[in-house]
């Protein structure tokens, strides 16, 4: 007889680990399981037909991670430094000291857990770089909202796996 586990998972069982801005870490809202799809050959099989088959390059949609804003901003600078570090925004005379992308990388994992707390699911997240950090919004009058800010991260690929 098989055991099925009839519980749901719920949104807010997770939590997001980045190794590069520990200070973001903390403050994560909201995060996605990126959706993976690969292309499809097609191969003509007749007049007017065609036959299709499994592609062979496999392409996922960006990690994307929001995060509530300290006061100090210094959640916000750190993910801006990191992408200072990977394409010098300031300074063009960077450019002479460019790193080395693999310095610039970070694995992310996102642990999602059981309805009772206790870690399931390890999503490891390999060569992950920021590729977009959101503007930040204000708003005279508003009721004591936190501000929000959105990083789009590239990945190479990711695993699943039951155990840290």
């Amino acid at each position: 007889m098989v055991n099925i586990n009839k519980s749901l998972l719920n949104k807010n069982n997770f939590r997001l680990l980045i190794d590069k801005i520990p200070n973001t870490e903390y403050y994560v809202k909201k995060c996605n399981i990126p959706g993976v799809s690969f292309s499809e050959l097609a191969h003509g099989a007749g007049v007017g037909l065609d036959a299709y088959f499994p592609g062979d390059k496999v392409t996922f949609e960006n990690l994307s991670v929001d995060f509530l804003v300290d006061e100090d901003l210094a959640n916000f600078k750190e993910v801006y430094d990191w992408m200072n570090a990977i394409v010098p925004i300031k300074d063009p005379k960077d450019y002479g000291d460019y790193v080395k992308v693999d310095d610039e990388v970070s694995d992310i994992t996102l642990i999602t857990t059981t309805n009772k707390n206790i870690p399931n699911r390890y999503f490891r997240f390999h060569d992950c770089f920021p590729i977009g950090l959101s503007g930040l919004e204000f708003e005279s009058g508003a009721d004591g909202e936190s501000v929000v800010a959105t990083i789009e991260f590239k990945f190479t690929y990711y695993d699943i796996e039951s155990t840290s």
